[in-house]
């Protein structure tokens, strides 16, 4: 006859639930299972056989017994948020919400699931509703760092940055090693044009995670600010290294070494030539207008060319609305037509300001309903630094007007002194890059355009 101790269900899920807590998940699961054969109605060991599945990214699994847990016991705070949590992994974010909220009703001090209440808010872009989810976190448990962390960035998205310096510091001070929060804190220090902090927290993030590409990516940013181009360089470089497909980092380092061709063409240009005109005589006239025929196939070809939605590709910032736009090296295309385009514009630019020219940017923009760039010119520090602003233009040619029988028809507004302009198709502006310029349009047909950022090299 065995001496063995047969253990009360108690002492079994009580077993289970130490093996669960040092990891020792195969044991843990036989308890639990054990428990519920002896009590299928216990729904602790429903959750935590859920909690099991779910380690193991068996979420069907998972599901049923949190369901279960919560037919069981329908005041399960800790079900209905871990039920929200793998509908958020399902990506069904307003079933997620609603296990979130029914947790917080029947639990109003759970801290977690206040915390992932907010991250759904973030993700479905109700920041205000976010917001507040964070900050009750915080006012249950002061030294939540993470929710510290995601209360700055939605500061820092509703352009709050003192606000989000505060938070992204006080993440700092309770988790030292919080290599997001650093760099985090960097752009709020970049964009406070304090470049020295910016340039301490993104080196503090990269001390922290060196395969941190987004950090080397920013300091990179720092550095060419600084005019150290060649540590510039080299962050750009480490970015790209670590990943591939970082466009901004391919973009960063381009910039960067169009740049220095830029003034290396400027400075054999001053050796070579012998007269210079001034800024007020490089244009005709301000703006400056002309007239090329748009090929038939060439809005076609751009409509080809990869490009990305205007919120997608200024989040924010200048570009808005519905449409599209390309990156900064359309004329990088080796379609025909597009070639044809960039040879003509050239000798129309080069004409225009009487000198040989150097393209940094060229793009096209396609606007639709609603659509439209707010009011900006083109100068960026590296104009002002070197001494470029005179030597700055921007071109506009409008392919398709679209509809101009609305509201907004499109029509280009220069200030400085304050001129409307309606274009018409095959128009070309040619003006300074410093004179700040916006378009709204509200047409039902596409708004298709050609953009170019260049300089004189003299």
């Amino acid at each position: 006859m065995s001496n063995e101790k047969v253990l009360t269900i108690k002492e079994t899920f009580e077993l289970a639930v130490k093996n669960h807590r040092e990891g020792k998940t195969d044991i843990a699961q036989e308890l639990y299972n054990q428990t519920l054969k002896i009590n299928p109605s216990h729904s602790q060991a429903l959750n935590n056989l859920g909690m099991i599945f779910k380690g193991l990214g068996e979420n069907q699994k998972a599901k049923d017994c949190f369901e279960k847990s919560i037919e069981i016991n329908p005041n399960y705070a800790d079900a209905y948020n871990n039920l929200g949590m793998i509908f958020k992994g399902l990506g069904e974010n307003q079933k997620t919400k609603k296990c979130f909220e029914k947790s917080i009703e029947v639990d109003p001090n759970y801290v977690n699931a206040h915390y992932n209440l907010g991250v759904v808010f973030k993700e479905l872009e109700e920041n205000q509703k976010a917001k507040k989810c964070y900050e009750k976190v915080i006012e249950l448990n002061p030294n939540y760092a993470v929710a510290h962390y995601n209360l700055g960035v939605i500061f820092k998205e509703l352009e709050e940055n003192q606000k989000a310096k505060e938070c992204y510091e006080k993440a700092i001070k309770l988790n030292p090693n919080y290599a997001d929060a650093h760099n985090n804190l960097g752009i709020v220090f970049k964009e406070l044009e304090e470049n020295q902090k910016a340039k301490e927290c993104y080196e503090k993030a990269i001390k922290l995670n060196p395969n941190y590409a987004v950090a080397h990516n920013n300091l990179g940013a720092i550095f060419t600010e600084l005019e150290e181009n060649q540590k510039a360089k080299e962050c750009y470089e480490k970015a790209i290294e670590l990943k591939p497909d970082y466009l901004s980092a391919h973009k960063n380092l381009g910039i960067l070494l169009k740049q220095k061709r830029l003034l290396s063409k400027i400075e054999h240009a001053k050796k070579s030539e012998i007269k210079t005109y001034k800024s007020d005589l490089r244009l005709a006239s301000n703006p400056f207008i002309s007239n090329r025929k748009v090929e038939a196939e060439l809005i076609s070809q751009l409509y080809k060319i990869n490009s990305k939605k205007l919120d997608d590709v200024d989040p924010g910032y200048l570009r808005y609305g519905n449409g599209k736009s390309s990156d900064y090296e359309l004329f990088e295309n080796n379609f025909s037509t597009i070639k044809t385009v960039e040879k003509d514009l050239i000798n129309i630019m080069k004409k225009t300001v009487k000198s040989d020219i150097f393209i940094m940017e060229s793009f096209f923009n396609i606007f639709q309903t609603g659509s439209g760039i707010i009011s900006h010119d083109h100068i960026i520090n590296f104009d002002v630094t070197h001494g470029l602003l005179d030597q700055k233009f921007s071109l506009t040619y409008y392919l398709d007007i679209g509809d101009q029988s609305c509201d907004e028809p499109g029509i280009l507004k220069l200030q400085d002194p304050d001129i409307e302009i309606l274009p018409s198709e095959g128009m070309i502006v040619i003006f300074p890059a410093s004179r700040k310029h916006s378009a709204t349009y509200g047409g039902k047909k596409d708004r298709v355009m050609i953009g170019v950022n260049f300089y004189s090299l003299i």
